[in-house]
């Protein structure tokens, strides 16, 4: 494995880290919670394999992302950096600051976080609820004692702004969304590098849409790398001042092919970068619906399952998997699409989550005709 400096940290990480999002679920008659009996094999195996970054949220696999990661990584907690986030959304007071910390460390069973994020934030959120409420000092103050050891953020939007968040001088390193067709953080993590921060991609295979284009995807990007999923961390591992690319992972395969990538991530020749760049206009032109299926919308007064909805549409229109999609609106299981969009009362609790700021109502009632009528 290679491993790279992380911004002036102090510490080397490889060019894959491990983004807890998407690990193995029960679904039982009770609310879905990760499979412990996968996901903490899996989790061991990266170690094992030379990964040492793992990144959870509070939101992540219906909150219990955390518990089990801690679980899990309980006997290697010396080997490995553990990356978490604040429940910003359900912060209303400054005191909170210190309260979803606290609850963070126990769930995660550590009594430290190496790296601990104000997540998903814009520049109005900096403003009206960060500054206002000084939460900032509080990060400082959990800094100074040692419950967090490098404070960082991350963000969905505003790359226009996030530069100015740099200059603070608060953060040791940035967390931002990077791919093939949304490459609107290159000037962001330019600016990080150049101040010394670590960089971090997530989102290089937009929630798994890209890997869903399959051979379809790969014959239209004329690519001569063998599969999506490589093609997409190539490409994100290609932007010199990107250090590290967090890649969701599920089961075993993932890993070891994750893997494998990683290790030649350092061989990935220029040319291979402006023919990628060269063809991903199109994609950018094809897909007229930006969600990358982070789920931060979910819990649905109607049971919609939003992200799965959007997700399908994106499937048929940019990728044409047509076929694919009729069968998975047919599927009443896990995987099926959950309360039909005919039933949205355009409440907005979705809208005031998404870090891509859709109208969700509004594309709900736009896309879910064209599914129904496949």
């Amino acid at each position: 494995m290679i491993y790279r400096d992380f911004g002036s940290t102090g510490i080397k990480v490889p060019p894959l880290g491990f983004g807890c999002m998407r690990l193995p679920m029960m679904h039982t008659e009770g609310e879905p919670k990760v499979d412990d009996s996968l996901a903490a094999p899996l989790l061991q195996k990266a170690v094992e394999m030379g990964v040492n970054f793992f990144d959870t949220h509070w939101f992540y696999c219906n909150y219990d992302s955390q518990r089990a990661v801690g679980a899990a990584l309980s006997s290697v907690r010396d080997k490995i950096y553990l990356s978490s986030k604040l429940h910003l959304m359900l912060v209303k007071k400054t005191e909170d600051f210190d309260e979803y910390l606290k609850r963070s460390l126990e769930l995660l069973g550590t009594s430290y976080l190496d790296f601990y994020h104000f997540p998903a934030l814009s520049y109005k959120t900096w403003t009206d609820k960060v500054l206002a409420l000084k939460l900032i000092d509080r990060a400082e103050n959990a800094k100074a004692k040692g419950l967090i050891r490098h404070i960082s953020f991350s963000f969905h939007s505003d790359a226009d702004k996030m530069s100015e968040l740099i200059d603070t001088g608060v953060f040791s390193t940035v967390l931002g969304q990077y791919s093939l067709v949304d490459r609107r953080s290159e000037e962001v993590f330019a600016y990080a590098k150049d101040k010394g921060m670590g960089t971090m991609v997530m989102g290089p295979l937009m929630g798994g849409i890209l890997t869903d284009g399959g051979q379809g995807f790969l014959d239209r990007m004329q690519s001569k790398i063998p599969t999506a999923a490589e093609m997409g961390l190539r490409f994100a591992w290609s932007l010199p001042t990107v250090d590290m690319v967090l890649s969701g992972i599920s089961d075993m395969k993932q890993l070891e092919e994750n893997v494998e990538y990683a290790e030649r991530a350092g061989d990935i020749p220029e040319q291979e970068r402006q023919a990628l760049l060269e063809r991903s206009h199109e994609l950018r032109e094809l897909n007229d619906l930006y969600c990358t299926s982070c789920h931060y919308c979910s819990g649905c007064p109607e049971n919609i399952r939003i992200g799965r909805i959007f997700q399908l549409y994106i499937q048929h229109k940019v990728w044409g998997l047509s076929d694919t999609v009729k069968k998975q609106l047919a599927n009443p299981g896990p995987f099926g699409p959950g309360g039909s969009p005919d039933n949205c009362t355009a409440c907005g609790v979705c809208v005031v989550k998404c870090p891509q700021k859709i109208d969700i109502p509004g594309e709900l009632k736009r896309v879910w005709p064209i599914l129904s009528n496949l």
